[in-house]
């Protein structure tokens, strides 16, 4: 294997950050992760970064193919900033600028939304590989999503396509944490189970999820398997609301194939993909829903999909 066969991915989150060293098959070779702490300010917090990324370079011989950054917020794949990240308390910090100045290395720098950077992994080496028109639903915490339409990754204006967690379903109900009523995530997320566990609980008194204390998403999602009817109750509002997410993709984007995941996604794909595979059927046109497919997504290491970003150039 050469060196221009290597990539590095580093995948920026609000509590850590995670570094690969990928090969062009997708494969991790090497790994790291370091505390975010966005507190300390966004010098302190790039120096760590390019620590890390150092230190996973010098396993590698040089010089190497690229960098691939996935950051949440809003990014400007163009210029390498990032606009605005709440979760960072970041604004217009130019992460390509910052990453260049303390890696003076002649390789590129990508930087994408770390969605959109999710959303490259699966189509590079994941599940949607060879995949002209597909949709990544990245099911976590939150709800983010990313798809690629004629073998393009959608951007939209203002780079923001693609944000249906934030897109209101319903005027009337339950409030996001974003200020919006109805929005998806409110409701498919691990942020939208423990809005739904603590809305439908009292109506479930003889539940054992509702009787349990301090409960957690991982709680709501076990329960949800083992059949209690709270977190049925949970289980299906959130997945009626991804389905109609989901039948509105079809609508506008037509793709081949969603795939789901997410550390939440991945824990409840086998209980999603029959309703949603029956509920999208029976939302969209016969036409538009044919060839339809849904898969697993491959790429579970933040970082890889990150790295893909240099492959796709």
């Amino acid at each position: 294997m050469t060196a221009s066969d290597l990539a590095l991915g580093i995948d920026i989150g609000g509590t850590k950050i995670a570094f690969a060293l990928v090969n062009r098959a997708g494969r991790v070779l090497a790994e790291n992760r370091i505390p975010t702490q966005p507190a300390d300010g966004v010098r302190v917090t790039f120096d760590r970064i390019a620590g890390a990324a150092r230190h996973l370079l010098e396993q590698a011989a040089q010089p190497f193919a690229g960098i691939g950054v996935g950051s949440p917020g809003i990014i400007n794949p163009v210029t390498g900033v990032c606009q605005h990240a709440v979760n960072l308390g970041w604004a217009d910090v130019p992460i390509r600028d910052e990453l260049q100045r303390r890696l003076p290395l002649d390789v590129p720098i990508l930087v994408h939304h770390d969605t959109n950077a999710g959303t490259v992994g699966e189509w590079v080496f994941g599940a949607a590989r060879q995949e002209a028109n597909f949709v990544y639903l990245a099911i976590g915490t939150g709800l983010g999503m990313g798809a690629v339409s004629d073998n393009r990754l959608l951007l939209g204006r203002g780079f923001t396509a693609m944000e249906f967690g934030h897109v209101s379903l319903d005027p009337n109900g339950r409030l996001c944490t974003c200020g919006t009523r109805g929005c998806g995530e409110i409701y498919i997320s691990g942020v939208g189970l423990l809005a739904g566990y603590r809305e439908h609980a009292p109506r479930f008194p003889d539940s054992s999820l509702a009787q349990q204390g301090n409960v957690t998403v991982n709680d709501i999602v076990t329960a949800l398997y083992a059949g209690d009817p709270l977190a049925l109750a949970i289980g299906e509002e959130a997945a009626d609301k991804l389905t109609a997410i989901t039948a509105y993709c079809v609508g506008t984007l037509s793709p081949g194939l969603f795939v789901i995941g997410g550390g939440l996604g991945l824990a409840l794909y086998d209980w999603l993909l029959p309703r949603l595979e029956s509920g999208v059927r029976a939302r969209t046109l016969p036409g538009t829903h044919a060839q339809l497919r849904f898969a697993r997504s491959q790429v579970t290491a933040s970082a890889a999909g990150a790295a893909a970003l240099v492959w796709q150039q």
